[in-house]
């Protein structure tokens, strides 16, 4: 990775118990949990979290399936800072890595549908980067 780089590696869906990916992470057992987790996996470059570099990720979710969904585009505005929002040094002028799991409420999914999540990473110096999760569908 380039020092003054920065991107998502990988965006998907996991149960809130079990820690798999998973195409139906509402569901355990057969019964529908309350919440899931969508898990972002982003790297940068050793300059831009030595700098403490301010990004935008924007989270929003499509319904694959044509149905409709009650979640709300989330807007999050972090740092690339170890030790924060799931980042951590690499060492080595390695860069950072960032693994975050975001918790999401199940009840925001009907039941029968499938859905992607789209996020995109939007930084001040103008990288811009996107990832799509796995489709999932609510249980």
């Amino acid at each position: 990775m380039q020092t003054n780089d920065m991107q998502l590696a990988r965006v998907f869906t996991t149960k809130a118990e079990g820690g798999t990916q998973d195409n139906t992470p509402t569901e355990l057992g057969g019964k529908r949990q309350d919440n899931f987790y969508l898990t972002v996996i982003a790297e940068a470059g050793d300059n831009l979290g030595d700098l403490n570099a301010a990004y935008t990720l924007y989270i929003r979710v499509s319904s694959t399936s044509g149905g409709s969904t009650t979640f709300t585009r989330q807007v999050l505005n972090e740092t690339v800072t170890a030790g924060q929002n799931g980042w951590k040094d690499a060492g080595a002028n390695n860069g950072y890595v960032k693994t975050s799991n975001l918790k999401m409420k199940s009840a925001d999914f009907p039941i029968g549908d499938s859905y992607t999540f789209i996020v995109t990473l939007l930084a001040g110096n103008g990288i811009v980067s996107k990832a799509e999760s796995n489709d999932f569908v609510s249980f």
